[in-house]
């Protein structure tokens, strides 16, 4: 998986001393028409950064409008603007408005700029990562490698541009089973990374998680498990024990050690993972909810099956909130938890036996 950061780091007094100019610039300006969208914009900025996306999204609307009117619908500016709200609409899981937005951006940039403009390259990457999580995963993986050829063209194979689209497409193919060149994919975007950044930048590290990934999944779980080590001491030093990433990686390397049989040390990163998300994230967050999942599945494994229900709950109660009842991985998880009770009425039989 691929993890972006915001270019405000981890200084939460810098940000809030940001957002607090914006605010004040926004009320100072909000009847100037053509300085309400770009001071309306960087308040967005600030407040996608803090991860406050619906107070975000009408600032995203009101910019895109002004530039609209200011400079026309196929002006550059206008089509960052069309790209920005598209991302936010994404991560607010407004799916068929975002892809609608993501086309235009991308259509506009393709006319206006050429096929090979980072601009353009760069909205490519963005509709394909859209339609991935939208399950349209061949035309996503048509846009992935336009855009990997467009970066190896024009900025060469190791510039960092081209070392995220190499790795965008590794992350695709490995989504569909074509392991193989997946990892070939992440094993030349790690060298590069590794040649460009450093062994310990966090972007270096990113695509040290990616390649283990890959190799967990074809069951060269030594390898992955020293790969996954690496990336979560990096972290813990790069970034900080308790940083997103971090976190991150402390689950997945339980996860592999689970795979191997390792249970116990797997329990207690799983159960440090958890406690992480919900002091970083919120209970809610779905990396939270995830991890609630991850440590429930190990406890039923080692027979703790009462917390485990517990958590299997709890993880359904919070996909509830989240997405509804009706979604569909609201549903899976609730067969799941119908299952896990039939298992345990088995196992309580059993042992009255």
């Amino acid at each position: 998986m691929l993890m972006t950061r915001t270019k405000f780091g981890s200084s939460g007094e810098f940000k809030d001393q940001v957002a607090a100019s914006c605010f004040h610039g926004f009320s100072e300006l909000q009847n100037k028409v053509d300085l309400f969208g770009l001071t309306g914009m960087r308040l967005a900025y600030v407040l996608e950064a803090r991860g406050a996306l619906a107070e975000a999204e009408p600032l995203r609307r009101r910019g895109l409008e002004a530039r609209e009117r200011q400079l026309g619908p196929e002006h550059r500016k206008t089509l960052i603007a069309v790209n920005n709200l598209a991302s936010v609409l994404q991560d607010l899981g407004k799916f068929g408005e975002a892809e609608a937005l993501h086309r235009r951006a991308l259509a506009g940039r393709e006319a206006h700029l050429g096929t090979n403009h980072p601009d353009t390259l760069e909205s490519m990457n963005n509709l394909a990562a859209l339609l991935w999580k939208q399950g349209k995963l061949d035309e996503a993986e048509a846009l992935h490698r336009r855009a990997l050829a467009g970066h190896e063209a024009h900025l060469g194979a190791n510039h960092p541009y081209t070392l995220n689209s190499m790795s965008n497409l590794a992350a695709l193919l490995w989504k569909q089973g074509k392991l193989d060149e997946a990892e070939g994919l992440h094993r030349r975007a790690l060298e590069g990374g590794e040649s460009q950044l450093g062994a310990q930048h966090p972007d270096t590290l990113v695509l040290v998680n990616n390649l283990a990934l890959v190799l967990k999944r074809q069951g060269k779980l030594e390898e992955a498990e020293g790969l996954h080590r690496r990336a979560l001491e990096g972290g813990e030093s790069q970034l900080g024990a308790q940083h997103p990433d971090t976190l991150v990686w402390v689950n997945n390397l339980a996860l592999v050690l689970e795979k191997q049989g390792k249970l116990e040390e797997a329990e207690e990163l799983h159960r440090r993972a958890l406690a992480g998300s919900e002091d970083q994230l919120g209970p809610l967050h779905p990396d939270t909810l995830s991890s609630v999942w991850n440590l429930a599945n190990l406890l039923e494994a080692k027979g703790s099956v009462s917390e485990a229900g517990q958590l299997y709950l709890r993880e359904l109660r919070g996909l509830e909130g989240l997405h509804g009842p009706e979604h569909e991985k609201t549903q899976a998880r609730r067969r799941n938890l119908q299952l896990f009770q039939v298992r345990s009425r088995t196992r309580e039989n059993c042992s009255i036996a």
